[in-house]
């Protein structure tokens, strides 16, 4: 069986799509169910998958829904122009089922969405091995298990497959070795399986989201209190710790241009084949920057190396190969007035900063990626000169970001003994708690090697964006930054 593509009114471009303020699009000719081309989108019972669901049966596709639970699988079937099947892509037998029951609803499947997915976090050296298992046969076997099954419907109708992998596919550090592993096997997957499709006419791409709103955090740290997780006698921080602060995924924003990005995918005339969707410039560019890292690292050093010249040939005819893509002044025009204040305090450029207060720049806009505010931003990398000037600007000494952190924690944490003096002096308060339960003190009482493996994981995590750690300097400054706070 094979459809023709639903002619949709808005399907040229994810940059069109992004700009339109509604999520809800009427296909220009409407149609009956059982003429809608259909897709099925496993792991679809919240976070990405859900909201994915909820696009597509909106904009001219027929859902099949995958879920596990009863409850979720009831409430798909309410939704319009959406089935639920009952499928873990772990269990072969519920995939047959699957594909037996798709073919006899009689409308074929023009869309697979590989959308499951699981995430398990801790050190490498330490991580049990049935852990590694247990991601890789949700991550990594199961798009291949549930792609392989249904692939005879996919080339009869000439389908698509579209794939969630992450930016962690590109980018990795401390506690995320396991998830990224997967997340860089979807990558390769993704290619081979283009190459291979494309021959019986089926398109294949990733969808790579950055930060959004998900359950997957929840739903790891649910198997961790199960199993009796405990801190002890690791050589690193509680990951419990880590999942509720800076790992937690319930602080960021729903993932909607994720769903528009599949719908981009499933409807226009020259598809992608990576589609990288993140909330905000910062995410981007340090997913980015990674890759031409990369990029420097496989061409460093060796008897084949090209010149830089000869690179950026490459990178010109690469450019030249790309579906074209929205200007950056008009699909981050947003985003660039959210961080401008941010980007001239990290760079320390301290005429911008006072330029920007003096025009009236928001002196407390929180930064998109984690919440914080220029002050916090500040205290982090270590710009005083910056933090002097909000300060005396008026900025809100006691803001807190997505993490609870304030500017004092922050400064004392990073051993910033100059911006804690200047915030102290100014009032901040001494008594808010993060939300790990920790004071500005708390931050700088440990031993330094108790808290190292701390400074190692945020460094990796900050330094695309330039931080760089001196343990040295870190460590000799907190007990006098302790006694400032007593």
């Amino acid at each position: 069986m094979s459809f023709r593509m639903p002619r949709i009114a808005i399907r040229s471009s994810l940059a069109t799509v992004v700009a339109i303020s509604s999520l809800t699009f009427t296909p220009a000719a409407a149609q009956e169910a059982d003429d809608l081309p259909a897709v099925l989108i496993t792991g679809a019972s919240s976070g990405i998958g859900a909201r994915m669901a909820e696009v597509l049966s909106q904009n001219g596709f027929f859902v099949y829904a995958g879920a596990r639970e009863a409850a979720d699988l009831e409430r798909l079937d309410a939704m319009e122009n959406v089935k639920s099947v009952r499928l873990d892509v772990t269990i072969q037998s519920e995939i047959d089922a699957a594909v037996e029951f798709v073919r006899s609803e009689g409308r074929g499947l023009y869309g697979l969405i590989n959308n499951a997915g699981v995430a398990v976090i801790g050190p490498l050296i330490e991580q049990p091995e049935e852990d590694l298992d247990f991601i890789i046969d949700v991550n990594v076997m199961g798009p291949y298990r549930v792609t392989k099954a249904f692939a005879d419907l996919l080339i009869e109708s000439g389908g698509r497959v579209l794939t969630v992998t992450s930016i962690a596919g590109i980018l990795s550090g401390p506690f995320s070795g396991p998830y990224s592993m997967t997340k860089h096997a979807g990558e390769a997957y993704t290619d081979a399986l283009a190459a291979e499709m494309g021959q019986f006419g089926v398109a294949v791409a990733a969808v790579e989201p950055g930060n959004y709103k998900s359950q997957i955090t929840a739903s790891m740290v649910r198997r961790m209190q199960e199993a009796g997780y405990s801190a002890e006698g690791s050589r690193f921080p509680s990951m419990l710790n880590l999942v509720t602060g800076p790992l937690d995924r319930s602080q960021y924003k729903e993932p909607d241009e994720v769903a528009l990005a599949a719908l981009d995918f499933l409807t226009s005339d020259a598809p992608k084949r990576r589609y990288m969707v993140v909330p905000n410039q910062v995410e981007a560019e340090i997913t980015i920057r990674q890759a031409l890292r990369e990029t420097v690292q496989l061409n460093e050093g060796q008897p084949y190396t090209y010149s830089r010249d000869e690179l950026v040939v490459m990178l010109d005819e690469a450019l030249e190969q790309a579906r074209p893509a929205p200007s950056r002044a008009d699909s981050q025009s947003e985003s660039s007035t959210e961080v401008g204040l941010h980007e001239a305090v990290w760079s320390g450029d301290v005429d911008a900063v006072r330029e920007l207060i003096e025009s009236g720049a928001d002196l407390n806009v929180r930064e998109p990626a984690g919440g914080s505010s220029p002050l916090i931003s500040a205290a982090t990398f270590g710009q005083a000169e910056a933090a002097r000037l909000l300060i005396e600007a008026g900025a809100d000494l006691d803001q807190q970001n997505n993490d609870g952190s304030t500017a004092l924690i922050t400064a004392a944490f990073f051993a910033r003994e100059e911006i804690v003096a200047a915030l102290l002096d100014a009032g901040a308060d001494k008594s808010i708690r993060n939300n790990a339960g920790s004071t500005a003190l708390d931050a700088v009482t440990p031993p330094f090697e108790a808290v190292r493996d701390i400074y190692d994981f945020v460094g990796a995590m900050l330094r695309p964006y330039g931080l760089e750690l001196d343990y040295e300097r870190i460590e000799a400054t907190r007990p006098r930054i302790a006694e400032m706070l007593r």
